[in-house]
């Protein structure tokens, strides 16, 4: 397949100041200043995994997806126009911000903005967490997941599977009030037990949540402390999930959407190792969800 990581996201946020305070001091990442007044905020040795730029709004602007090669890129570019998507191209200075060779974007049958590159450019200096987090869980994997909100749900599904290759992992029907069940589809395009998952429920931020991975269940514990410490609403308490067997918990973030914090997610053989399930329940225990600061 063409994609093979969800490289970054792009989160637009009205107080760069508190996604600095969120990312540093809750979550462990570095943060670099961008020249636009934005923040690079770093998980391993690339420039950058989440980047954080001055907005109108508080949301997720983009996800980022990576090819491996300059031909898988052209392949990729050539699988989306054939399916009548726009492209829209990119201008060096997004691509000098991005921290990319190659890029272009496009936006999903349900509105989700997504950009497809090429060519990582980083000075790979080493990931030094500013609250002593050792690492998280990245490399070929990619830096985790992100959920979107898709409500022209069959389209979005068709076109993730059958134009840029993902391949879907399992499934899950989330009953969010007695008279409406939302459809979730986990999908990978990696080793990882899902890098996308398609959730079918509106969401003003553009996310349901990202995620971010740990080597360890201390680090996961560690980060519950300074969440306590510094007083952040979780939006799930401490669970373990059915399909990626990983252990976490769930926070609000500056943005408006949630973003997991866990360890012992599962690596697939996905031709020797998997069939495609349906679960009837989210987790095996925890994950007991609370609404939105405000609500």
């Amino acid at each position: 397949m063409s994609i093979n990581q969800l490289a970054y996201i792009v989160v637009e946020s009205t107080d760069v100041e508190k996604w600095r305070f969120f990312a540093t001091q809750v979550i462990g990442l570095a943060a670099e200043n961008t020249p636009s007044g934005g923040l690079y905020l770093k998980a391993d040795s690339r420039r950058y995994r989440i980047l954080v730029v001055p907005g109108a709004r508080d949301g997720l602007y983009c996800s980022g997806w990576e090819t491996v090669s300059e031909a898988a890129f052209t392949a990729a570019r050539a699988a989306i126009v054939k399916a009548g998507a726009e492209l829209i191209e990119s201008t060096a200075e997004e691509r000098r911000v991005r921290c990319v060779t190659g890029m272009f974007s496009f936006v999903d049958p349900s509105g989700n903005r997504q950009e497809v590159t090429w060519g990582p450019i980083s000075d790979f200096l080493p990931f030094i967490s500013p609250v002593g987090v050792q690492r998280f869980v990245t490399g070929n994997m990619g830096m985790g997941h992100v959920v979107l909100p898709s409500m022209n749900f069959d389209a979005s599904y068709a076109f993730w599977t059958e134009v840029c290759g993902f391949g879907l992992s399992d499934i899950l029907h989330a009953p969010l009030s007695p008279e409406y069940t939302a459809r979730i589809y986990f999908m990978h395009c990696n080793p990882r037990q899902h890098s996308l998952a398609l959730a079918e429920m509106p969401q003003p931020s553009g996310c349901v949540h990202i995620m971010l991975e740990v080597p360890e269940l201390d680090d996961v514990g560690r980060a519950l402390d300074r969440i306590a410490q510094h007083k952040v609403p979780l939006a799930a308490s401490l669970g373990r999930h059915v399909n990626d067997d990983m252990v976490s918990f769930y926070v609000w973030t500056p943005g408006g959407f949630a973003l997991e914090f866990g360890c012992g997610g599962l690596v697939k053989d996905w031709q020797n190792d998997h069939s495609v399930f349906e679960t009837t329940r989210g987790s095996h225990w925890g994950h007991q969800w609370s609404a939105p600061p405000g609500h």
